[in-house]
């Protein structure tokens, strides 16, 4: 299984991955359209590429009132059609990382398994890596770490 892995000691916050995902999702070049964001400190001087860590038991999953996440193939997938826009998932996401554009619902899918951000990320900040027990666990640290906060 793939997954998006971030590197933030790499991340410029040029913000390239996220207009790579508008344009590919959304058909403009606008970061609020994107499901990937990149949190900013301006006083600590850092930031922080936000994407879904497709979660083994995902709250957004859980929450919806009208089951419109499905997981495919370890793919936390979100159904436009189900959805009613009601945002408790992006609202519950201990990782932030379901972004809203009204009531409709950005969610990563890892773009079918060529995402878009990864192919436009020029300082490697954001990877798309085949997962292997090192990479296991830190992904699943961070999980336990953001539901525990």
């Amino acid at each position: 299984m793939k997954y998006i892995y971030v590197y933030p000691e790499l991340c410029t916050g040029c913000r390239v991955c996220a207009l790579a995902c508008s344009l590919k999702k959304n058909g403009v070049c606008n970061p609020k359209h994107s499901a990937i964001y990149v949190a900013r400190d301006e006083f600590e001087r850092w930031e922080y590429p936000i994407v879904c860590l497709q979660c083994e038991d995902p709250v957004c999953v859980e929450v919806c009132p009208q089951n419109a996440y499905t997981i495919e193939d370890g793919i936390v997938i979100h159904d436009e059609e189900r959805c009613i826009g009601c945002r408790l998932c992006a609202t519950l996401c201990p990782n932030a990382a379901i972004n809203t554009m009204g009531t409709k619902i950005l969610k990563c899918d890892l773009c079918g398994g060529d995402p878009e951000c990864v192919k436009f990320c020029t300082t490697e900040a954001i990877k798309y890596l085949e997962e292997t027990a090192e990479l296991e666990q830190r992904r699943h640290a961070l999980v336990n770490r953001l539901r525990s906060a």
